[in-house]
């Protein structure tokens, strides 16, 4: 088995805490990510989404640039850009080629540090996210998925939903709007990533001169009370006219970061991702049970979730959540093969490797490093570890995560739900 020569990584910390982070790769392409370690479970309870609001005020102006001229002059470097907020960040990219990097940042640090928040285009806006919370509220699977989400972390700030609610979105001043971001966007806080056929010291050089005069101070944070624990043992049905119950179940994992999180990404490959995973040949293959079933791993600074997701007819969701749960049980029970357990780490070595062509996800990748772990991991360094897990480890890990735990099961669909398995 042949690695191939894998890429730098290099990290530099500027004066005023910035972390700037880059891999270089030799491709055409290039992309840049600025992160800021700050979103949903930092907001006050009548700032419910404003982290995403201002994503999208980003993009509206700043005092050099209308909301035509930002997407004009990525539009003109052939530059891709985009945004995303989740519970614990707030992140900020484009993917473009590699020569134009210089420029692309630009509009990026203009954008994240000089945002004007136009009233009026604070007033459209509003409307823009009113209507995007009608969208997933219509959508059964990303409702499901908030629900599910509220209801499994409730009692946590991560459980708070990143859209906020209609309420509070319709409520939230200007003003206040402004200040949040002021309070929240500090240099200690941000991470610049980039990946692609670029050199460090430039872009360290861009970060002091463009960033460079970002507020420094304490990042408003609200943990997690100390006894908090996931909504396990519960059943939460939503009635809908469908054709079918959508469903996810929810199990306990240990927090991103954590040293089992190879053997983790072992176990949730064996279990439900892909055509290969025994979710998809017990539930799909073997019985007919749906057409998209499937595992992933949700982490988070200080918890995490395994979930399973699956949709079928409604007569059949109780037997789909009883397979489900039962495959989990058979990982707590009995030693996977070797075989089984070589072909999964072979997928997720591959996976790895190829994912070194896309600058995106790998500018992702390290950003994620930098804020969950505090340096980028090498590549070959995370190969490594992925090797070194065993059979036993899975069958362990499962017994300690998953043996005696009774998961929380969320539906949407027609009837009453599937019931709690045993």
């Amino acid at each position: 088995m042949t690695t191939p020569r894998l890429p730098d990584v290099q990290m530099t910390t500027l004066s005023n805490g910035i972390r700037v982070a880059t891999q270089q790769v030799n491709m055409q392409g290039a992309a840049i990510g600025i992160r800021i370690e700050s979103s949903t479970r930092n907001e006050e309870p009548d700032t419910g989404g404003a982290s995403h609001f201002i994503e999208h005020l980003l993009f509206k102006g700043t005092e050099k640039r209308s909301a035509d001229r930002i997407m004009d002059e990525f539009n003109a470097l052939g530059a891709r850009a985009n945004a995303y907020t989740s519970q614990e960040e707030v992140f900020y990219y484009a993917v473009c080629l590699a020569s134009t990097i210089p420029q692309v940042f630009e509009i990026l640090a203009d954008m994240y540090v000089n945002a004007s928040f136009p009233t009026k285009e604070v007033d459209k806006e509003r409307g823009v996210v009113l209507q995007e919370i009608s969208m997933n509220f219509d959508n059964p699977n990303r409702f499901l998925y908030n629900q599910f989400h509220q209801g499994y972390w409730i009692g946590h700030p991560v459980g708070l939903p990143i859209l906020g609610t209609a309420e509070t979105i319709s409520s939230i001043a200007r003003d206040r709007l402004v200040a949040h971001k002021l309070i929240n966007y500090l240099a200690n806080g941000t991470i610049v990533s980039v990946a692609g056929n670029v050199e460090h010291a430039p872009i360290v050089e861009l970060a002091e001169r463009l960033l460079g005069q970002l507020p420094v101070g304490a990042l408003p944070s609200r943990p997690s009370h100390p006894a908090w624990q996931p909504a396990l043992r519960q059943k939460a049905h939503h009635t809908r006219p469908m054709e079918q119950t959508q469903f996810y179940m929810g199990y306990p994992i240990p927090p991103a970061g954590s040293a089992q999180r190879h053997a983790l990404a072992v176990l949730n490959q064996i279990l439900g991702s892909g055509m290969n995973s025994r979710l998809f040949r017990e539930v799909r293959e073997r019985r007919s049970l749906a057409y998209s079933v499937y595992s992933h791993l949700q982490f988070y600074s200080d918890t995490g979730a395994l979930l399973i997701y699956a949709a079928t007819g409604p007569e059949r969701a109780e037997e789909a959540v009883k397979v489900s749960h039962g495959e989990i049980m058979k990982l707590c029970d009995e030693m996977v093969g070797e075989d089984t357990l070589r072909d999964a780490k072979e997928q997720l070595r591959c996976n790895r490797l190829m994912a070194l062509d896309d600058c995106e996800i790998q500018m992702r990748r390290i950003s994620n490093n930098v804020s969950i772990l505090g340096a980028p991991e090498p590549i070959a360094f995370s190969l490594e570890a992925l090797e070194a897990v065993t059979a036993e480890d899975v069958r362990s890990l499962a017994q300690q995560l998953f043996g005696t735990v009774v998961p929380r099961v969320e539906s949407v669909g027609p009837g009453e739900g599937p019931v709690l398995p045993e």
